[in-house]
């Protein structure tokens, strides 16, 4: 069985809004199309660098003072016995596990998936702004403390006016129109009629939006409607998929 290790929020694991780092999101993606049951664990900031130690989960980045910085998503494979970090390799290690699941990334296009993985953050790169404000007003609630004490002691969370936030999801609108036009309106992914990694990259960024502005917003529903209905149909994609995410039941009830 695969285990994916995300960040925990005050949502209930049922909830399928659960989770909120875009990049574990991407590795739910995959597991999805791929048809490949794993198991959903959840932890809170302070508790990701040690459960990654345990495990023999590599580090991702390196903090400032030089010091390895662990991440999610991780996986452990206890079929495999093996334990993956970073969602990129993550979804490479999927692809050459279960090769007759589907290739997220296809033959010949490892390096421009690389590349939109790495720069996909950039495209709506005002969101971090909008989810600080956010917290700030209205979304405390979906944070643990645990997870808000850290967050808030890197430094202050965003507060907007009316009118920054209007700018800030105006970029975040033509950034991904940007994008939109360089697909064909009639198929529903990057790549045409084939699902790739970088409609999963696409994905996580927009289901992290919708853990704090859920399907009744109107914040929601405008993205759902933005350029033809495009990234309402790539949900739609999604949400049609068998659910292959398993529970134990102390975690549903936790």
């Amino acid at each position: 069985m695969i285990t994916l290790y995300d960040v925990k929020s005050t949502l209930p694991p049922s909830d399928p809004r659960c989770g909120y780092s875009p990049f574990s999101w991407r590795v739910q993606f995959v597991l999805r199309f791929k048809v490949l049951s794993y198991k959903h664990h959840f932890l809170e900031y302070p508790d990701i660098e040690g459960a990654a130690k345990l495990l023999g989960a590599a580090p991702t980045a390196t903090k400032p003072d030089g010091s390895p910085r662990y991440t999610v998503p991780f996986i452990d494979n206890s079929t495999t016995n093996k334990v993956i970090s970073n969602s990129f390799d993550i979804v490479e290690y999927l692809d050459a596990t279960y090769p007759d699941t589907i290739k997220m990334i296809p033959e010949e296009t490892r390096l421009l998936q690389k590349v939109f993985a790495d720069t996909e953050p950039t495209l709506i790169g005002q969101l971090h702004a909008l989810m600080g404000n956010a917290f700030t007003k209205h979304a405390s609630h979906l944070v643990t403390l645990r997870n808000m004490e850290l967050m808030t002691a890197r430094g202050p969370l965003s507060v907007l006016t009316e009118q920054e936030e209007k700018e800030n999801w105006d970029r975040i609108k033509n950034a991904l129109g940007g994008l939109a036009k360089l697909m064909k309106d009639e198929d529903p992914f990057v790549m045409g009629k084939r699902v790739s990694l970088a409609d999963a990259a696409v994905f996580g960024r927009l289901a992290c939006i919708r853990w704090i502005w859920n399907k009744e917003t109107d914040e929601w529903k405008d993205i759902m409607s933005w350029h033809g209905g495009r990234w309402s149909r790539l949900f739609e994609a999604y949400e049609s998929l068998p659910e292959v995410k398993r529970y134990n039941e102390a975690e549903i009830e936790a």
